[in-house]
């Protein structure tokens, strides 16, 4: 799996369409220029479009205290997803408005210990909400670890989207990821999810016997619905840890699930995929055999929803989105990234981040503004990139569908 670290070390180691407005009773008028405007109040995506565009919006950005509400206005039914942060529309024959509403939310802290698991401490981070619904389990990818999770912008996000709707989250990290031994040797610090046996495979076994704790100690109790919500390879886990426990829904980000584990499963499953996956166990292939597994699961009446994210253009204070830099900063990568030819006349990334990320080893000279940035930055510029092109990242574009299908699945 390419991750951001890994392109990061990388860095280093060296339409026409025709309008119905009529203007008599014998001809129309073809808009082939961008006669019309769209004005987003609180976001992005202001501008000049013509009829028959796809169009794209994003909220402002918000603190750790404020979630995306909704979007308002006369044109919002317009909105493919009104309640997401990003949404698209189909440009019509007219000036549009829209205005992005923020909730200001109760602060929350995950807690983080050592808990005892089958062989080892293993870490752990939770909150546990009052009223809580149930408990989702939010698990990493290949590579990944219970901290990078919770570092990570995109499942914050999700996180306090979880929170707000009093679901209670908990993660920890697979065996592999906290002893750093690769035991199956596929070069990989993954899950463990074969045998699907809940007493010697380790990584079900520490689900269990983690939660058992929060049971003990009176946090939650055995009555609690149960969810799960990976990525990638934490997707292929979060189907079989829902299938082995029998939990309430699963969510599957940028995995397709496996063939056996999708044909036997009786546990309602979203598969939130990437219109761009470039991932080698994923890629073009996983997202069809994706939908073509949830359309078989609903053949066979288990409830199952497909999402795709798509594409979207680069707005230039993008890169703020996280914090880790200023809206001004944030420009000035933009405009630099721009001038290189690494992004077109209507703010597409051209192609895929590898192709700046080798640019710049090979020249950083030639990238005085992102090689001014520091680390984190620099990993977030990367994030961006990728989640703009629709690459194999975790996103939360589509919290408020992942929602609804954790309290209702397919009602």
């Amino acid at each position: 799996m390419r991750t951001l670290t890994i392109a990061f070390s990388f860095i280093f180691i060296c339409i026409s369409l025709f309008s119905c407005k009529k203007t008599d009773d014998s001809h129309t008028i073809s808009h082939t220029t961008d006669d019309f405007t769209v004005n987003v109040n609180n976001g992005y995506g202001s501008g000049k479009y013509k009829e028959g565009d796809t169009v794209h919006i994003f909220s402002m950005d918000y603190n750790s205290d404020q979630i995306f509400d909704t979007w308002s206005g006369s044109d919002v039914q317009l909105l493919n997803a009104p309640d997401e942060w990003h949404a698209w529309f189909i440009m019509p024959a007219k000036d549009v408005s829209f205005t992005g509403n923020l909730q200001n939310i109760q602060s929350y802290t995950l807690q983080y210990e050592q808990i005892m698991g089958k062989d080892r401490l293993k870490p752990v981070y939770y909150y546990f909400p009052e009223g809580q619904k149930g408990i989702v389990y939010l698990l990493h990818g290949t590579d990944g670890s219970a901290s990078n999770l919770v570092a990570s912008y995109e499942w914050q996000q999700i996180i306090k989207d979880l929170v707000n709707n009093k679901f209670a989250v908990m993660i920890t990290e697979a065996e592999e990821s906290t002893t750093g031994v690769d035991n199956n040797g596929d070069g990989k610090l993954r899950w463990n999810l074969l045998p699907l046996d809940t007493v010697n495979n380790v990584d079900y076994a520490n689900i269990r016997l983690i939660t058992n704790v929060f049971y003990d100690r009176g946090y939650t109790d055995s009555s609690k619905l149960k969810y799960s919500i990976g990525m990638s390879d934490g997707g292929f886990f979060s189907a079989a840890l829902s299938y082995i426990y029998n939990f309430k829904a699963s969510v599957q980000y940028c995995a397709q699930g496996g063939d056996n584990l999708m044909q036997i499963t009786t546990i309602p499953t979203q598969f939130c995929m990437a219109a761009n996956d470039n991932n080698p166990s994923v890629g073009m292939v996983g997202n069809a055999v994706a939908l073509s597994n949830s359309q078989a699961l609903n053949n066979r009446g288990i409830c199952s929803k497909y999402l795709i994210n798509s594409r979207s253009p680069i707005y230039p204070e993008r890169f703020a989105r996280s914090g880790t830099m200023s809206i001004g900063q944030s420009s000035t990568i933009f405009d630099e990234l721009k001038s290189k030819g690494f992004i077109d006349n209507k703010n597409y990334f051209i192609g895929y981040s590898d192709s700046f990320t080798s640019a710049y080893a090979n020249n950083p000279l030639d990238f005085p503004i992102f090689k001014s940035l520091t680390v984190a930055q620099k990993l977030s510029v990367l994030s961006e990139i990728n989640l703009s092109v629709s690459d194999h990242h975790i996103y939360n574009d589509f919290n408020k569908s992942v929602l609804k299908f954790l309290n209702n699945q397919c009602l």
